[in-house]
């Protein structure tokens, strides 16, 4: 069996104030969208202590802040997909 790529997206109180709840919506979009179900692993994880750069998404262990649900797609696009050796869909 393959290891998935882990995303996490905190839903932690700084960060769901900010829109995380939909970011992690979105993010689950564009993966199904993308047909990467089977490739990454998406969960929320309830505080990353990054709360001053809320909403935030870890990605394989790296933090990233400020991904609030407009971002999502090009967060995605440019955080995700590289990892996965994947082309924009």
């Amino acid at each position: 069996m393959t290891r998935k790529l882990e995303v996490k997206v905190c839903v932690g109180s700084s960060c769901h104030i900010q829109g995380s709840t939909n970011t992690l919506r979105a993010l689950e979009m564009l993966i199904q969208k993308s047909n990467l179900a089977d490739r990454v692993l998406l969960k929320a994880d309830l505080c990353l202590e990054n709360c001053l750069q809320a909403p935030n998404v870890v990605v394989d262990g790296t933090i990233y802040g400020g991904v609030t649900p407009e971002k999502a797609e090009e967060f995605f696009n440019a955080n995700v997909l590289p990892l996965l050796g994947s082309a924009k869909p």
